[in-house]
């Protein structure tokens, strides 16, 4: 037996299943591409932080109408499911939507979704970049990303389905995110990102339609159940 071929064989078949295993071990791409997605994660405060599965985030809204919004948005990131509520002067809306079903209440009044309306929130819910950042911490392999010309950082389902898209400037900061909901494109563009508890956001993000603008107020990341307010 030729023992420097053997050990070449072997050395070959070593290196071809840690290739394997690599790419089958967290998120797909080139390696640019790749390391342009753990840098994003790093922005928005790390994986150690993003791989707690609940999201909670208080915001300021300012709508179309001229109201201000105070805003508390709690997100399971895994499930996924989200609870929402929004407080006006004039208005209290509280949301529930979750695999099981979906409703809003407004000043006391609850309507059942659509199924038709309950499936497009919760696809929405997965192409939020709050879900991109767990499924990065996570390494979830069926998540791929691609980096494009002009720093646009695109993420794809395991089906190939486009999720969604970050922004991003030549030094890597983001700048924006955006997906397609609803036949059209809804683009967010941000202001800096700051410490806003156990998670780094936006101070600001707007709209690209003018349609609303927000402010973080305040983030928390855990793994508290997420449960339906009813």
């Amino acid at each position: 037996m030729n023992t420097t071929r053997s050990w070449f064989a072997t050395a070959a078949t070593a290196i071809a299943v840690a290739v394997s295993s690599a790419s089958a071990d967290g998120v797909r791409g080139t390696p640019e591409a790749v390391a342009a997605a753990e840098r994003l994660l790093e922005q928005a405060g790390g994986p150690e932080a993003w791989r707690n599965p609940v999201f909670e985030a208080r915001e300021r809204g300012y709508l179309a109408s001229g109201q201000v919004s105070q805003l508390t948005i709690v997100r399971d990131l895994a499930r996924p499911a989200r609870r929402l509520e929004s407080r006006t002067p004039e208005r209290t809306i509280v949301e529930w939507i979750s695999p099981g079903g979906g409703w809003t209440r407004r000043d006391g009044a609850s309507k059942t979704m659509s199924a038709e309306t309950l499936a497009a929130e919760l696809q929405g819910l997965r192409q939020e970049p709050y879900a991109i950042y767990h499924r990065l911490a996570v390494r979830d392999p069926r998540l791929r990303v691609e980096l494009r010309e002009g720093g646009a950082l695109y993420f794809f389902e395991g089906d190939e389905r486009l999720l969604c898209w970050f922004q991003l400037a030549p030094n890597g900061r983001l700048l924006g995110w955006g997906n397609f909901y609803d036949g059209a494109i809804n683009q967010h563009w941000y202001g800096p990102v700051a410490d806003m508890g156990d998670a780094n956001l936006p101070r600001f993000g707007v709209a690209s339609n003018g349609s609303f603008r927000f402010e973080y107020l305040g983030a928390r990341l855990t793994k508290e159940p997420l449960t339906s307010p009813e």
